[in-house]
């Protein structure tokens, strides 16, 4: 009897493992959102490197990082390659004293990804200054890998929220300005709007009741 539990458990030991690999997937896909890839930049700022995925394999460019900008209904989103940490502390360790170590950055699928492509991602954003909510705020993000089911990519960048009424400064300064003469008659006429209409004429007075004509009495 002993024995055949000790088999059943050395089954359960033996499946355990493969149960829990089938489920591992995505840690953070309860809280992926949708993105549309704006468009993908190289930055040249003298301390960051693009690492290649193979010796034969073409950089980007001598130098600089991949930068991605996504957007969304609530705002922009710049995305920074991810960090190569490895590489990048080697490199630290060869550099002089007092000399700038490069950040090394690795390439990644975003790097192959069209503009206006959606693409999915989560992120952890630091909270808005009070005086100044608009104001960018640095982001972790993590991106699922298109080649696996459960690795994600993570990286850091920032995330500038959307100003209401698009930020736009047209309508104070219209408010401000028309019809004070101040403005150009070009842009007066693009920016104010068009006068008052004129006020609807008064509705016509209800027309007088008929004269009754007495009836005859033969």
């Amino acid at each position: 009897m002993k024995v055949m539990r000790r088999a059943a458990c050395a089954v359960l030991l033996l499946v355990a493992p493969v149960a829990l690999s089938a489920q591992k997937t995505y840690k953070h896909a309860s809280e992926y959102q949708v993105a549309t890839l704006d468009q993908t930049l190289r930055v040249a700022t003298g301390s960051d490197l693009t690492r290649s995925n193979s010796g034969a394999e073409a950089k980007l460019s001598g130098g600089g990082q991949g930068i991605h900008l996504l957007y969304t209904d609530a705002g922009n989103f710049r995305v920074e390659a991810p960090v190569n940490k490895g590489m990048s502390l080697l490199a630290a360790m060869a550099t002089p004293r007092g000399g700038v170590a490069p950040t090394v950055h690795n390439r990644w699928f975003l790097d192959n990804v069209q503009p206006g492509t959606k693409v999915l991602f989560a992120s952890e954003c630091g909270k808005p200054n009070k005086k100044h909510p608009y104001q960018p705020v640095r982001c972790t993000f993590w991106f699922p890998d298109p080649d696996s089911t459960s690795h994600e990519y993570e990286t850091i960048g920032d995330f500038t929220p959307y100003v209401p009424d698009g930020g736009s400064n047209v309508q104070r300064t219209a408010n401000t300005l028309c019809g004070t003469g101040k403005l150009k008659p070009e842009v007066e006429a693009q920016l104010c709007s068009s006068p008052a209409a004129a006020a609807p004429a008064a509705p016509p007075a209800p027309p007088l009741p008929s004269p009754t004509v007495p009836a005859s009495h033969n």
